[in-house]
């Protein structure tokens, strides 16, 4: 008796393993026999001379990743060597399957027939594209998960999705509106358990703080796709019949009861003074006319979902300052400002919208940042797909520029470009035209704008470049392929960006310019005194911008005069960080001195350094504790 033979091969003795027959092209799967999956022709096929087809659904592991849009950045699997038996990881993308069947579904469906419908389609559409460019630009954490979600038995969206797509065929808004609970979205966005992303985050698998965040950045996207792509209106509902209003609230509170006593109005008082005088000034830098500080107070006593998002980013940074464990009332707040804008996101409104935004600050403060793009994508698709940029005027803008500094910083951690494409933040179309606009624009916030807007082209320009802010002190050779640095596309664009940045150093209004500056033996940096946030979180912006492209600088370009080095940049950097002490320049330093710190090699220089992030911590509630231990790691520390 042959003791050889495979699982597959005997008949009736025990399961086959369900690995190998779900992971090899359909036709070994088929026959039951080991295929070694290389691509795009396996081997068993080759030598049988036999089709080789693989399943674009079922996938579970990176290598044979179809069944997702954009490649996922698994970096612990992908490209590894095969486990050895009775090793081996099976990836979980349930989540990932859904979410394309949603988002993919109803578009397949409505795809007219005749070249007139077709035309009007595609114009319909459009919107709902762009918006969804960088969705599947998602990080690895929301799409591994444990064994245990398909073991557990997932929520049965199949019924969900087909009654979803029939009713935008029939033209049903009612049920096209009626979204996951946060029951079921527990399995459609999965936590980062595998990863370790979350700190001392309150974002953690299985809390409420995560159900809710989970909640609103699926309403979110949903409202952004469906609305754009089918351009059915959806109608106002009275609160008491909102679907999500209920939805949120009934099964939120129930698997996470939170405390529903009112707030007293001494506590309330506490919250709103602590928002006009700590927390608007940090989203008000780069604006003059101080539209958070003025004008949401004012706006948030018609609109209750605006006065509960302000209330509960006082309440968290509060805690986060006093380091406080008890995240209740900050919760109750939170939830209470998401059940109340659910029924609202439909009207795309600037109430709505400042909304989001409010609570993107407050996910910031409480997240791990480098899951911040999570936090931040939904309302990067509502912003867009509201129109609003740069030069909107008033509110819209002062909101616009609020998140793209968020954008910005999030893509400077991540080593990606911006959620909210470059060609979105201005109402021309090329960088000339753009750069005409800020300069023709009075106001030194502007300038500080322009600053951030030209930081944003850096991240567009290098983001193909793998992890090009995660070691900028690595020497050039080592981040950039000479084949990169030598093409003439490449070579235009960096040429061009980088007379814009110099330009932007050279013209920067007086208010932009130093007011005091010193040079004191016993400190390692020089002293550097601006007069207001948008000058120090301006400049700061520049000399980060100017690192970045010095790094990744073509071999053949040649500068007359010599520019800066890179090594002072970085140094004023440090400088403006420790000589300003502003907290809102501060929540927006953590990256540059980051970036700038490792370029430091001297003791009292990494002191220096390290002092003040402890400090930024301690006086703003801003998490700096991972950054300095990832520069005690890069020092040797």
């Amino acid at each position: 008796m042959n003791h050889n033979m495979t699982g597959g091969d005997r008949v009736g003795e025990g399961k086959p393993k369900r690995a190998r027959v779900r992971s090899g092209c359909t036709r070994c799967r088929t026959k039951r026999r080991k295929c070694d999956e290389v691509k795009p022709v396996c081997g068993r096929c080759k030598e049988k001379k036999e089709a080789c087809q693989w399943t674009t659904r079922i996938v579970f592991r990176e290598e044979n990743n179809h069944g997702l849009s954009t490649p996922q950045p698994f970096s612990k699997h992908s490209k590894s060597k095969r486990s050895a038996p009775g090793r081996f990881e099976i990836q979980d993308v349930t989540a990932e399957i859904i979410r394309e069947h949603q988002h993919h579904g109803p578009v397949e469906i409505l795809v007219p027939t005749t070249d007139s419908a077709l035309k009007e389609h595609d114009r319909s559409s459009q919107m709902a594209d762009e918006a969804a460019t960088h969705f599947h630009d998602m990080q690895a954490w929301e799409v591994a998960a444990t064994m245990k979600l398909m073991d557990a038995g997932a929520p049965d969206f199949t019924k969900f999705d087909a009654n979803y797509q029939e009713s935008l065929v029939m033209g049903n808004t009612e049920t096209a509106n009626t979204l996951p609970t946060v029951d079921e979205l527990s399995y459609v966005w999965p936590s980062p358990t595998a990863l370790g992303l979350y700190d001392d985050s309150i974002f953690l698998p299985g809390s409420a703080y995560l159900d809710a965040h989970s909640t609103l950045r699926s309403h979110l996207i949903n409202e952004v796709n469906t609305s754009s792509a089918t351009r059915i209106g959806t109608p106002e509902l009275p609160l008491d019949e909102g679907v999500e209003t209920s939805e949120f609230d009934d099964e939120s509170t129930d698997r996470h009861p939170s405390p529903q006593a009112p707030l007293t109005d001494e506590e309330e008082f506490s919250l709103l003074q602590n928002w006009i005088e700590e927390l608007s000034p940090w989203l008000d830098k780069f604006d003059g006319q101080r539209h958070f500080q003025h004008t949401l107070p004012i706006m948030a006593r018609s609109h209750a979902h605006l006065r509960y998002a302000i209330l509960a980013t006082s309440a968290r940074q509060l805690e986060r300052k006093e380091r406080s464990s008890h995240t209740e009332r900050s919760l109750a707040l939170y939830q209470k400002a998401i059940q109340l804008v659910l029924p609202e996101l439909h009207t795309r409104s600037t109430p709505v919208i400042a909304s989001c935004v409010v609570l993107c600050g407050l996910e910031m403060q409480s997240s791990s940042p480098k899951a911040w793009r999570q936090h931040l994508d939904g309302c990067a698709y509502l912003i867009q797909a509201s129109g609003i940029h740069g030069f909107s005027g008033g509110i819209n803008q002062a909101l616009f520029w609020c998140f793209a500094r968020m954008d910005v910083c999030g893509g400077l951690i991540t080593s990606m470009n911006t959620l909210i494409p470059m060609a979105h933040w201005a109402p021309g179309l090329a960088l000339d035209d753009n750069a005409t606009f800020f300069k023709k624009t009075s106001g030194f916030d502007a300038h500080a704008c322009y600053a951030v807007y030209l930081c944003g082209h850096v991240l567009d320009l290098l983001t193909h470049k793998p992890q090009f802010a995660s070691r900028v002190g690595a020497s050039l050779s080592s981040t950039t392929g000479s084949g990169d640095r030598s093409s003439s596309s490449y070579n235009k664009r960096w040429t061009e960006l980088w007379q814009y940045i110099e330009d932007w150093y050279r013209h920067r209004p007086d208010e932009m310019l130093p007011i005091a500056s010193a040079t004191i033996a016993s400190n390692p940096f020089p002293q550097v005194l601006y007069s207001n946030p948008a000058a120090i979180s301006g400049n700061q912006t520049h000399h980060t911008a100017s690192i970045l492209m010095l790094q990744h600088k073509p071999c053949n370009v040649t500068f007359s005069p010599k520019p800066h080095s890179i090594f002072w940049h970085a140094r004023q950097i440090c400088a403006i960080s420790i000589s300003n002490q502003h907290h809102g320049a501060w929540t927006n330093s953590i990256q540059p001195l980051w970036i700038a710190g490792q370029w430091m090699s001297h003791p009292s220089e990494q002191k220096a350094i390290l002092d003040v992030l402890e400090r930024i911590e301690k006086e703003t509630g801003w998490g700096t504790k991972w950054r300095a231990e990832d520069l005690k790691g890069f020092w040797g520390d």
